[in-house]
C-alpha cells in the first residue's frame, strides 16, 4: 500500500472512530423483511427455546404490518396503527403486547446494531387490561385430575404438583438430575438456562423411585421394565426420547374429571399457589419456582394475604360471653 493510500485509510478509520463517538450514525435502509430474519437468528442463538417460538409467533403479525417497509422509516403511527388494527380483529391486548414487547425489543437491537439512530418504540404505550389472578387447582381439584388420570399420566401430573417445574423442565429431567440420597432434584431451566435445587416430598421420592424400575408407553395403563435405552429422561417416549408435549392428556383428564381452564402451567401454579396458602413466604416461592425477579412471584400476594386475614382473625384476647364482651 503506498503512503497516500495508508493515509486515506487511516483518515476514513478515524472518521467513523469520531462518529461513532458522537452518537452519529448512518442509517441503513435495510426492509423489515430482510431485519426479521437476522432478529429471529439472534433470538434462536440468545433466548430461551419458548422465547424464541414466541418471537417466531409473533414475527407473523409483525411481518404483515411492516414486511415492506424499511427501518428508518418505521414510526410510530404505524406501530399505533398496528394496535388498532390487532384489537379490531378481536386479538386480546395481552397477546398484543406480547407482539409489541418483541418489536421493541427488535427496534433496540436495531439501534444497538447500527441500523437506525433511535426506536420509534419509545413514545408507545402498551395496552391496559384487567389481569385475573393465576388459576390454580384446590385439594379437591387434584384429587379428581389424578384419579382421571391414566398411568402413563398420573406420575407427571405429580411430579409437576409437587415440585413446580416448567414444562420445558419437565421435558428435559433427567433421572441423573435425582439425588435420592438428599432428597433434592436439580432442575435445569429452559427459561433462564440456569439451574436451581428443589427438594423432593415423600409423594415425588416415591414416585420418581418406581419410575427408575419402570416404564409406562404413552397413553396406556401397563407397565414394563425399563429398557437400557430408557433409562436417560425420567418421562419419556418407547425410542427413549424425551416426552415433548402433555397437553393432549391433560386434557383428556380434565375432561373426565370436569375440569376447566387448566393447562400444563396451571400445575406449576398449583403448587405455588398452596405453599403461599400453607405460610411459605414468598422469597422461599421465589427460589423454589426459579423466579429470577421478585416481581413475578408477587402473583400470589394475594394469596399471602387472604392467609394473614385468616390467622389474625383466630386471634382471641377476651372470652365472649354474650353479644356485646365489652
Amino acid at each position: 500500500m503506498s503512503k497516500t493510500a495508508a493515509k486515506e485509510v487511516l483518515r476514513k478509520l478515524e472518521e467513523e472512530h469520531d462518529r461513532k463517538k458522537f452518537g452519529i450514525i448512518d442509517e441503513k435502509q435495510v426492509p423489515f423483511e430482510n431485519y426479521a430474519r437476522e432478529y429471529l437468528d439472534y433470538s434462536r442463538t440468545n433466548k430461551a427455546e419458548k422465547s424464541y417460538e414466541r418471537d417466531k409467533t409473533s414475527m407473523h403479525t409483525l411481518l404483515r404490518f411492516f414486511r415492506s417497509i424499511h427501518l428508518p422509516r418505521l414510526k410510530s403511527r404505524h406501530i399505533e396503527n398496528m394496535k388498532t388494527k390487532r384489537l379490531a380483529e378481536g386479538v386480546s391486548p395481552r397477546t398484543v403486547n406480547i407482539e409489541l414487547r418483541c418489536l421493541s425489543h427488535m427496534l433496540n437491537k436495531a439501534v444497538e446494531w447500527g441500523y437506525i439512530r433511535e426506536s420509534p418504540f419509545k413514545n408507545i404505550k402498551l395496552l391496559t387490561y384487567e389481569k385475573k389472578p393465576p388459576r390454580f387447582l384446590t385439594k379437591e381439584e387434584v384429587s379428581k385430575l389424578l384419579e382421571a388420570s391414566t398411568l402413563w399420566s398420573k406420575p407427571i401430573f405429580i411430579v409437576m404438583l409437587n415440585t413446580g417445574i416448567r414444562e420445558g423442565e419437565r421435558r428435559r429431567l433427567k433421572f441423573e438430575d435425582i439425588d435420592f440420597e438428599n432428597k433434592r432434584i436439580l432442575v435445569r431451566s429452559s427459561k433462564t438456562k440456569d439451574f436451581r435445587s428443589i427438594p423432593m416430598n415423600e409423594e415425588t421420592e416415591k414416585t420418581l423411585k418406581w419410575l427408575t424400575k419402570n416404564y409406562i408407553p404413552p397413553h396406556t395403563n401397563v407397565s414394563y421394565p425399563r429398557k437400557e435405552h430408557q433409562i436417560e429422561y425420567v418421562f419419556c417416549s418407547e425410542d427413549g426420547s424425551p416426552v415433548l408435549s402433555i397437553k393432549t392428556s391433560l386434557a383428556n383428564a380434565c375432561r373426565k374429571a370436569g375440569l376447566k381452564g387448566v393447562s400444563p402451567h396451571t400445575l406449576r401454579h398449583t403448587f405455588a399457589s398452596h405453599l403461599v396458602m400453607s405460610g411459605v413466604d414468598l422469597r422461599t416461592v421465589q427460589r423454589l419456582l426459579g423466579h429470577k425477579n421478585i416481581s413475578t412471584t408477587m402473583m400470589y400476594s394475594h394469596l399471602t394475604e387472604d392467609h394473614l386475614a385468616r390467622g389474625v382473625e383466630k386471634l382471641s384476647w377476651v372470652e365472649k360471653k354474650g353479644e356485646d364482651c365489652l
